[in-house]
């Protein structure tokens, strides 16, 4: 049997409080899905005629499915097509927060941590909100600078952005448990990236769009 105990203290954040259950901690996370839609550039060989020369810019969409792949290189792990990326936040407060790849096998889902190849910082994070007490509930905005890092052997970036991403209120078991933020941000970065199969890995900037979405609150043991 879980022993849970929860509380919640009003101080623009809803702290929610963690049980044991034997030698483990149940504790209280926030899951959300990530979304990336990145473009980069990179340079190209350059041609020229007699009088010009010509300097070329190719370019390389980036998204969940690309990453994934990387990371099932690193890994040695074949995710399926449904695989998703999600960001598992502690609470009340959780500047790192932890990114897993959450896929099915034979109708059982299993999550696999790749925060050390691809990691999230909560850089700044600052909330213009209203959260009313009684019943608790959050709502408002939230101003927040995340950044994104990517280290593998065979490719590498970082992408920053800004956003002002909605407020609201995670329920477990239908009680308030956490705040959580939500929405989508423009983001920008580089690195090295191997762009397609016959082009070798090679410097990149990007440019794009990062959307955190979902208010699932999960008891979890660690």
């Amino acid at each position: 049997m879980r022993n849970m105990k929860r509380l919640v203290l009003m101080s623009c954040l809803l702290v929610a409080g963690a049980g044991q259950s034997g030698a483990q901690n149940t504790v209280l996370n926030v899951v959300q899905e990530l979304r990336f839609k990145l473009t980069g550039y990179y340079q190209m060989s350059s041609t020229e005629n007699p009088s010009t020369v010509f300097r070329h810019a190719g370019k390389v969409t980036v998204t969940n499915k690309d990453i994934i792949h990387l990371l099932e290189q690193e890994l040695n792990i074949i995710f399926s097509a449904n695989a998703r990326l999600l960001l598992i936040s502690g609470t009340p407060v959780d500047l790192t927060p932890k990114v897993v790849v959450r896929d099915t096998f034979q109708g059982e889902k299993f999550d696999t941590d790749v925060t050390q190849y691809f990691s999230a910082r909560v850089l700044a994070s600052v909330e213009d909100t209203k959260i009313n007490k009684n019943p608790v509930k959050a709502n408002g905005k939230s101003y927040d600078v995340v950044a994104f890092e990517l280290k593998l052997t065979e490719a590498n970036f970082r992408i920053q952005g800004f956003a002002n991403l909605h407020v609201k209120t995670g329920y477990y078991e239908r009680e308030p448990a956490a705040i959580v933020h939500t929405g989508k941000f423009d983001a920008v970065g580089n690195g090295n990236y191997q762009v397609s199969i016959i082009v070798p890995v090679v410097p990149v900037a990007l440019t794009g769009t990062v959307e955190i979405s979902g208010t699932d609150v999960k008891a979890m043991t660690e």
